[in-house]
């Protein structure tokens, strides 16, 4: 019986060759939400606490000074319950525009306030991406836990109120198409005064937690270039990874540190194979 090629021999082969984003996993199961299709196992029965060091996130921050970076992007769990938050935040702004990829729960009107306080001190700007996976307050909080649907209205209208434009990610549990997504939201935010740009909805795949592994056709440079391993790395605190959704998956484990990690990647894993057949068939990648 002739034996089958593993994926990852017939894997594409992806290499960095400028880095243009760079995320933060601030923390991995520290989060105040219990969200059924998190791509990030947690234990269903207590908190956990899993904090990268700010020591970590100095050091990648000076690896990566000479580079002219995009965009920062700092992800969770929820990267709000970081003790050192306030302080990343801002070492983060002195070198690129950062990006807050939050659920909600910890920003009020004075949270806002004082987040525009940081922003106005820095030559970069913060963007605020707010979990938000249905206007119908049942379906959200089914997901998400009773109470996140207001919480991340309130959220999303705090911010508004201090001149921020926030963007809200929505996590595609149903398959539906964006632009029956993004029709509901224009009219349900409409009617609170928040006009929503395409700009301001990014349409998240949802990737099952025991997804099969496909085979992986060839893949053209337009399309490798809307993945976020083409121009992407993410620092946590056991290592760097090539996605962010592959974080403590030790095949997307590419190194230690910015400094000494591989500039290369397969796209070996059963997520890679949502992404790149999600990808081919997008104009952009809605997780950037």
């Amino acid at each position: 019986m002739q034996n089958q090629k593993s994926p990852f021999m017939t894997a594409p082969r992806i290499e960095l060759k400028n880095l243009q984003n760079l995320f933060f996993q601030l923390c991995s199961k520290t989060c105040n939400l219990k969200c059924k299709h998190c791509y990030i196992e947690k234990n269903p029965y207590k908190n956990e606490e899993d904090f990268i060091s700010i020591e970590k996130i100095k050091e990648a921050l000076l690896q990566v000074r000479s580079q002219r970076l995009s965009s920062i992007y700092l992800t969770g769990g929820e990267p709000l319950m970081h003790p050192d938050f306030n302080q990343i935040l801002r070492m983060c702004l002195k070198v690129s525009n950062t990006t807050v990829m939050s659920n909600g729960v910890m920003i009020n009107d004075k949270k806002a306030r004082f987040l525009r306080k940081i922003d106005d001190e820095s030559q970069f700007e913060t963007i605020y991406r707010i979990s938000l996976d249905s206007i119908n307050e049942i379906e959200n909080d089914n997901l998400r836990g009773r109470g996140s649907f207001r919480k991340a209205i309130c959220a999303i209208m705090s911010l508004l109120k201090y001149e921020f434009n926030p963007i809200i990610s929505v996590i595609n549990y149903n398959n539906r198409s964006r632009e029956e997504i993004f029709l509901e939201f224009r009219d349900f935010f409409f009617k609170k005064g928040f006009e929503l740009d395409d700009i301001n909805l990014k349409v998240i795949p949802y990737f099952p937690e025991n997804g099969q592994m496909s085979q992986l056709e060839f893949i053209d440079d337009t399309n490798i270039k809307k993945l976020d391993c083409y121009n992407s790395r993410v620092v946590a605190q056991n290592g760097v990874y090539s996605c962010p959704v592959l974080v403590n998956d030790y095949r997307a484990r590419l190194g230690l540190n910015l400094a000494n990690c591989s500039k290369v990647n397969y796209l070996d894993c059963e997520k890679c194979s949502i992404c790149t057949k999600i990808n081919q068939k997008a104009q952009v990648n809605d997780w950037m």
